[in-house]
């Protein structure tokens, strides 16, 4: 059977973890990125993050979806947009490529 000082523990510990949950903040912003494999294949990487900056840096090693259907790391970003966003990739073969994949 649990004694007093076992239940006041759980319960602190259940609180303090709550408070640390509450308080993190949370990107609203999602992105999707044209990059480079470490085979040199064109591929999608897809993140959350706070800022167009914070994507392009977060995106290298990450795996990638190439235009192939594989995965692999990522090497170098070619560019960022947000989703849902006014602005579409300059690259308009891989606009038409990522329009084309299911959501």
């Amino acid at each position: 059977m649990l004694d007093i000082k076992t239940i006041l523990l759980v319960t602190l510990s259940m609180l303090t973890t709550s408070e640390v949950l509450a308080e993190r903040k949370w990107p609203e912003k999602a992105f999707d990125c044209q990059v480079v494999t470490d085979s040199g294949a064109a591929g999608l990487v897809g993140l959350q993050t706070f800022s167009l900056k914070a994507a392009e840096v977060g995106a290298v090693g990450l795996p990638a979806r190439t235009l192939l259907g594989s995965r692999e790391n990522t090497v170098r970003v070619v560019q960022c947009v947000e989703q849902g966003g006014m602005k579409s990739f300059s690259d308009q073969n891989f606009q038409s490529w990522l329009d084309g994949l299911p959501r």
